[in-house]
């Protein structure tokens, strides 16, 4: 999760080759070959004792202090972690490879949005909706898109659960839209990015009223999010290639936002991108960024310290979220038992109202979100005393977690380096659309493509 989520340069070739060599024939539920679980003995948490490995492509459980946590609760639990950057496929690559042998894989391992559809769909996580873990009582409690995600798609079992939901919006700066829009209230920013044709008018005033000096986003990009939580047909369905009229309208609205010049043209996650937060790059500043909960303690908190109550959060077009990192336990693992205290902990009101509370990120428990979103526990200092977890709140119940394919890391890179042609003008809309389709084909040879 966080600022390791989305890298936008990924290894196309390697993403191919660990969805045609390590998937291949694992799709497939345990239901019809799994073995009855070993039934738990409830325990009193200090005795039980052991070691879990752990794998992450996110250092959060040692940087927010998430073991530390755990360990207050279970001290003789001792958890070895090993992080491996999502950088150039790291990660994906490592566990892959790793699962595939049955060699050395880790009793409990994370997975992020854009894979965890491979994963939950595979024999590799355990089926924790059946006994002794019961998880579907976790799960009456958590919001729905972020159930959802961790199911398998053919048994309907929970094999990753999640302690976080990650809804997004548009960040602004306070005092640029103060200056160059009359306002900085979250309500009427809001409605000044109700939609594309809003949002894009409004810059274009930002552009005029500062003599240019102002640009509505760092990069026409940021809409990528909100257009893919906008859809209502995901990248694949019945192994054939849907591009949805809702990424259509994002190809034609990303070419008016570079035309009309509102975009500052800095690549997420590159250095430009991280410096405008802080202030002007080369004498340009940016209002806005389409960055969900943890953008705000991860991403702009950490590259502009000095902006604290400068920030406001404004609903985008379109609900959506972006990123999250959902806990399995491998299905072969030897220590189930520890395994399972720990992704159980992290999915309790205890944990998730400290870490709401501490380090920013909103609770995939809508008992805790509700509570923040209601009092002035949710009131964000950086935010300018925004209650943002009511904003969070009112962005959920509009998001679905069923549009996710195991496809999808690939396609929305390729989707995005392609469109990035067209918007640059060295590709027309058609031949970005066919070397769009070609690229799915040569990935993906078992998906139709009309």
């Amino acid at each position: 999760m966080k600022k390791n989520y989305l890298q936008k340069v990924l290894i196309f070739a390697m993403s191919v080759a660990i969805v045609g060599s390590v998937f291949t024939g694992c799709g497939k539920s345990q239901s019809s070959t799994e073995t009855a679980a070993t039934a738990f003995t409830e325990k009193d948490p200090k005795e039980y004792k052991g070691t879990i490995n752990m794998w992450s492509f996110t250092d959060e459980f040692k940087s927010s202090h998430f073991i530390e946590k755990f360990n207050e609760v279970y001290p003789n639990i001792e958890i070895k972690l090993t992080v491996i950057p999502t950088d150039n496929n790291a990660y994906s690559t490592k566990l892959s490879s790793v699962l595939a042998s049955g060699s050395g894989v880790p009793d409990v391992f994370t997975s992020e949005v854009a894979n965890v559809n491979k994963y939950v769909n595979t024999d590799y996580y355990e089926n924790l909706s059946k006994a002794p873990y019961n998880a579907d009582e976790i799960a009456k409690s958590e919001a729905q898109y972020v159930v959802d995600l961790g199911r398998n798609a053919e048994d309907k079992s929970i094999r990753a659960l999640s302690w976080q939901a990650t809804p997004g919006g548009l960040f602004y700066k306070r005092s640029l839209a103060k200056q160059y829009l009359g306002t900085d209230d979250p309500d009427e920013i809001s409605k000044k990015f109700s939609s594309w044709d809003s949002l894009i008018a409004t810059g274009k005033e930002l552009n005029e009223k500062s003599g240019g000096k102002v640009k509505l986003l760092p990069n026409y990009s940021e809409g990528f999010v909100v257009a893919t939580g906008s859809r209502s047909h995901g990248w694949v369905e019945n192994d054939k290639l849907v591009i949805d009229d809702k990424m259509m309208e994002f190809v034609d609205n990303s070419k008016k936002i570079r035309d009309a010049g509102i975009d500052a043209k800095f690549n997420t996650w590159s250095a430009p991108w991280s410096a405008s937060m802080a202030g002007a790059v080369d004498g340009t500043n940016v209002l806005a960024y389409a960055l969900p909960t943890w953008g705000l303690p991860y991403v702009i908190a950490t590259n502009a310290k000095d902006t604290k109550g400068d920030w406001g959060l404004a609903k985008a077009p379109a609900a959506y979220y972006n990123g999250g990192t959902w806990l399995g336990i491998y299905g072969k693992s030897e220590q189930k038992e520890l395994a399972w205290q720990f992704v159980k902990f992290f999915n309790s009101k205890e944990f998730q109202t400290w870490d709401m509370k501490t380090n920013g990120d909103f609770s995939s428990m809508t008992d805790v979100s509700k509570q923040f979103a209601t009092t002035d526990d949710g009131k964000n200092d950086f935010a300018g005393k925004q209650n943002l977890a009511k904003t969070y709140n009112d962005i959920i119940p509009s998001i679905t977690g069923k549009l996710v394919t195991k496809y999808d890391e690939t396609l929305n890179s390729k989707f995005q380096s392609d469109l990035d042609l067209y918007v640059s003008g060295e590709k027309t809309k058609e031949e970005f659309l066919q070397q769009f389709k070609a690229d799915v084909k040569t990935a993906f040879p078992d998906i139709t493509v009309e």
